[in-house]
């Protein structure tokens, strides 16, 4: 083999060993990312295929999207929050455009169907 070869290969034994460490590690439960490693000089990240909703969103953008739920108008969030209403339309746009959907009442569906709105309380 030549030596290109080899060091693929090399590259591939320490890849799988480092993912077999991180899912070890993260036990059964999982999270995001699975693998974020340099081997060799290259950097791999391991995403899950499926990640839940909330899972794709900031901890802000969950904010704005629990306050969504609850009934709040960006203008109440951004008082809420302390930031621009221009502020809130950027986090919710970024939002949709994460979980594919193009209403508020769509993103609060997705997001209720997979347990990503915390009551409030």
């Amino acid at each position: 083999m030549d030596p290109q070869g080899v060091m693929e290969d090399d590259r591939v034994r320490a890849l799988l060993r480092a993912l077999v460490r991180r899912v070890h590690e993260l036990g059964p439960s999982g999270g995001v990312p699975l693998l974020d490693t340099e081997e060799l000089g290259v950097r791999c990240l391991l995403l899950p295929m499926n990640p839940e909703p909330v899972d794709v969103l900031s901890p802000r953008e969950r904010e704005i999207a629990r306050m969504v739920g609850l009934g709040h108008t960006n203008k109440m969030i951004a008082a809420v929050l302390e930031i621009s209403l221009y502020t809130v339309s950027t986090h919710l746009r970024r939002i949709f455009a994460k979980l594919d959907v193009s209403t508020r009442a769509a993103m609060v569906a997705v997001l209720s169907d997979n347990h990503g709105l915390p009551k409030s309380g």
